[in-house]
């Protein structure tokens, strides 16, 4: 009996283990490739992605999502331009052979803000995983040294210096980790960096300000720096772009406020430092307005109402609804000087018909008719004498 117990083990283990699995860790965006050798057949959580057909050797697609960007090539399959989505479990099916299965994490790094980095600003570094049993991830310092990284896969540097610049990297196994590269831009004086009253970065810097990259992209404000050393905005592209800002000193603090926004002034808004040297630094502000009296706030400097909110009603500015109404008027008018044509024609056909009705005829409808008797003898009249009136009828 224990003999049988032990064989029937031992069969379990041996069909378990006839189905290996690999582990792989790819960044998003890049191209994964799965090994497999004498591959027939792959799919993705049991959808089918790709096989090979016995008779003419053609590779036959399947309905996985995504079918389009995987092709068989060599001994395996290769996934390029990988999405979140297709991390999962993925099977090869092997010809004369047990199949394989690969565990496909994707992984996603970012920091917020977008490299490069301030000096003296904060910032987050992002690890994100998708797929399979969550793995913890955990953030190196470009020297190799561990920090302490939340659950989320995250890691807030509090004060960037520009010895944080570097490689980072998110590691996830000892052999598996995804490289971030950061630049760090300031002077090694982080004390001036951090001071909000030097805005050493902000004069030093070639062009800056504030642009609208979308819907309709447009400069709105720049720096303009004084013989003091004062910053002062420029509101010219501000104007032409129908909004209205104060006037105010500025000492490092390029932060903005919209006032009274409209939905007309829901966009993504950039404020951008462009040095000759340093490259370029720039931070982007996504704003979506849902009702007419929020008000939202972007920092430093005021951006007031908007000019053309004094001249518009219902959506449209005064020079349009004066030209509506000229034209309306113009059509009024028109239409009242048809009519009174229409009404005088009437009364000249009218009066037209009633003088032909009253013409008298230029002959007299009496005239004088006279009963002559039949030729014959004269009755005892002498010729000559002339015919009495009596037989004259009218």
């Amino acid at each position: 009996m224990p003999n049988k117990h032990t064989c029937l083990f031992s069969l379990v283990v041996l069909c378990l283990g006839s189905v290996r699995c690999e582990e792989l860790y790819v960044q998003q965006g890049k191209t994964a490739k799965l090994p497999c050798d004498g591959a027939v057949q792959w799919e993705y959580n049991s959808m089918l992605i790709i096989r090979e057909d016995s008779r003419t050797g053609n590779a036959l697609k399947g309905p996985a999502p995504m079918k389009d960007r995987a092709k068989m090539k060599g001994s395996g399959l290769e996934i390029s331009g990988l999405v979140t989505a297709d991390a999962g479990t993925y099977t090869c099916e092997r010809r004369n052979a047990g199949p394989i299965k690969h565990q496909l994490y994707v992984i996603s790094v970012s920091s917020s803000p977008a490299s490069p980095l301030l000096q003296g600003t904060q910032a987050e570094l992002r690890c994100q995983v998708s797929g399979g049993p969550k793995v913890k991830p955990s953030w190196l310092r470009p020297d190799g040294a561990r920090v302490k990284t939340s659950e989320a896969g995250s890691f807030t540097l509090q004060s960037v210096d520009v010895a944080d610049g570097g490689k980072w990297a998110c590691q996830l196994k000892p052999e598996s980790k995804i490289d971030l590269p950061i630049t760090a831009r300031g002077s090694p004086s982080s004390s001036a960096a951090s001071s909000p009253r030097a805005g050493w970065w902000a004069r030093s810097a070639s062009r800056r300000g504030w642009e609208r990259l979308s819907p309709n992209p447009a400069r709105l404000l720049s720096l303009e720096k004084r013989a003091d050393g004062q910053l002062l905005w420029n509101s010219t592209g501000a104007r032409g772009s129908g909004l209205h800002f104060s006037q105010e000193k500025l000492d490092g603090n390029l932060s903005v406020t919209l006032k009274k926004v409209t939905v007309q002034q829901s966009g993504k808004y950039q404020c951008f430092l462009k040095f000759k040297d340093r490259g370029n630094v720039a931070a982007q502000v996504s704003l979506e307005v849902k009702g007419q009296s929020d008000e939202t706030n972007h920092g430093g400097g005021t951006i007031g109402d908007q000019p053309n909110s004094k001249g518009v009603f219902l959506g449209l500015s005064l020079w349009v609804w004066l030209a509506i109404g000229v034209g309306c008027l113009v059509l009024i008018v028109l239409i009242i000087i048809t009519v009174l044509l229409s009404q005088r024609n009437k009364r000249m056909k009218r009066r037209a018909r009633k003088l032909r009705s009253m013409r008298q005829p230029l002959t007299a409808r009496d005239y004088c008719r006279c009963s002559r008797s039949t030729v014959g003898r004269p009755n005892g009249r002498r010729r000559g004498d002339a015919p009495s009136e009596k037989g004259c009828q009218r």
